[in-house]
């Protein structure tokens, strides 16, 4: 008996190590933010501490994924909107607040780059160095992060269709950057893809298969897409004459890309939405509902894997 009892002395301080340590390693936040979502088969709401009725518009993921930023508009019936953020802290999401960099003019759309951390890109009606006309339209601009504080905000210059309204964006694993762009008349809507080559952006470029579709089939309004960052998939916001938008896939195979199939279809639920937006790993699409509040879904539910 007393062997046992000598052993059991010498395993008690070592037992007690291990509880230490493991109640010093929570779980991660990537893992409190999404485990409730991981094997949903339907879309669920997301992150409803955000929601703000027919005022709740495209979001993006700090790197940590502790950051979400997405737009408001902070004057009804107007096209005036702020970039907001919310920071996930004791397992829910804080109230949102103002950007810092924000003034009195529209900004929308915020886009975290996957190729450079601190690095924020966004849509403004800012005016560009190079931008002449009357009235400014929505163009592309960036800051960078310091010290918990954002830069003043600079135009980037290689979107160059300034004279366009330029919307939606979204951005691969690689850089490349893919958004729709309307002609200032708003007579015509056209999707582009900037690559990021050899360190810099090249020229917008016109994405043609989706272009395509828009002539080839008219009943239709292709209003927006959201490729995954392995550029394997992407998501296509699509709406029928005079009916709510709903979200699309198309699969690249081998470089060409499958006619779009109703997501709503493969996972036999409603999948109407906007704004669609895929996490930097690929794992989780959220889009906003009716303009009215986030969802989530996997993208392992519609997007097969052989």
């Amino acid at each position: 008996m007393s062997f046992f009892k000598t052993l059991f002395g010498l395993l008690a301080p070592l037992v007690a190590l291990i509880a230490i340590l493991a109640s010093c390693n929570p779980v991660s936040t990537y893992d409190s933010i999404f485990a409730s979502y991981e094997n949903s088969e339907k879309p669920l709401p997301f992150a409803p501490e955000l929601t703000l009725k027919g005022n709740t518009y495209k979001g993006s993921f700090s790197h940590d994924y502790l950051t979400f930023y997405f737009f408001r508009y902070v004057t009804p019936d107007n096209e005036d909107y702020r970039i907001f953020q919310s920071s996930f802290i004791d397992n829910k999401w804080a109230k949102p607040k103002e950007i810092s960099f924000s003034d009195s003019t529209s900004d929308l759309y915020p886009m975290v780059s996957t190729i450079e951390e601190n690095k924020l890109f966004f849509l403004s009606y800012r005016r560009t160095p190079a931008d002449t006309s009357k009235k400014t339209n929505s163009n592309f601009w960036y800051t960078t992060e310091t010290n918990n504080d954002w830069a003043d905000p600079m135009p980037f210059e290689t979107a160059n269709l300034i004279y366009n309204y330029n919307s939606q964006p979204c951005m691969t694993k690689s850089g490349n950057i893919y958004f729709t762009s309307n002609t200032p008349d708003w007579s015509k809507t056209m999707t582009y893809k900037m690559e990021y080559k050899d360190g810099a952006y090249q020229d917008p470029v016109l994405f043609d298969y989706v272009n395509q579709l828009r002539v080839t089939d008219t009943t239709k309004t292709f209003w927006e897409v959201c490729v995954s960052p392995e550029e394997d998939f992407m998501v296509m916001t699509i709406s029928e004459k005079g009916q709510e938008a709903k979200l699309y896939l198309s699969s690249n195979i081998s470089g060409s890309w499958t006619a779009p199939i109703y997501i709503g279809d493969i996972i036999k639920d409603d999948m109407s939405g906007n704004f669609p937006y895929i996490t930097r790993d690929g794992k989780y699409l959220i889009f906003t509902w009716a303009f009215s509040s986030f969802y989530i879904l996997p993208t392992k539910t519609f997007v097969k894997t052989e």
